[in-house]
């Protein structure tokens, strides 16, 4: 993996697309989708992930709040299920005692050597901070693609 181009869902749609339309425009195995309504506090759009399901090797970005969201993540077919360590501080271990389909997007390195002393594997972060960690599966956002971190 090179790149991934990050996709924004809003409003039942995929970068401003209806479904259809964009599963007949894209021509990407593997996607990065950013739910932006879920980050906003709403629903999570299971319907959208379900119709990519099959299709598509997914990487969802829906800010789950709950070990539950993740594995309902996971299960309508997430490749990976991007956890954010602000909700996830005190159940990391909840978390990963279920699965290691998750990313953890964090900017505290503190928070990231927690996240891999417990068994963690994938890392999203900054540069600056992917420069420090002495690991593999570290991924960097780099304007709208999120980037396998090459040192």
């Amino acid at each position: 993996m090179d790149c991934l181009r990050i996709h924004t869902i809003r409003k039942k749609k995929i970068d401003g697309m209806k479904i259809g339309e964009f599963i007949e425009r894209c021509e990407e195995e593997k996607l990065y989708l950013l739910d932006i309504d879920a980050h906003l506090g709403r629903e999570m759009n299971f319907k959208v992930y379900n119709s990519l399901s099959g299709i598509f090797d997914m990487w969802i970005d829906a800010a789950p709040r709950r070990v539950e969201d993740i594995m309902d993540t996971i299960i309508v077919g997430a490749q990976y299920a991007i956890i954010n360590d602000i909700y996830f501080i005190e159940s990391l271990k909840d978390v990963l005692e279920l699965t290691d389909s998750v990313i953890l997007k964090s900017y505290s390195p503190e928070r990231i050597n927690n996240f891999l002393a417990l068994g963690g594997r994938r890392v999203m972060t900054s540069t600056a901070i992917a420069k420090n960690l002495n690991m593999e599966n570290i991924y960097v956002i780099k304007g709208r693609e999120v980037c396998e971190w090459r040192s």
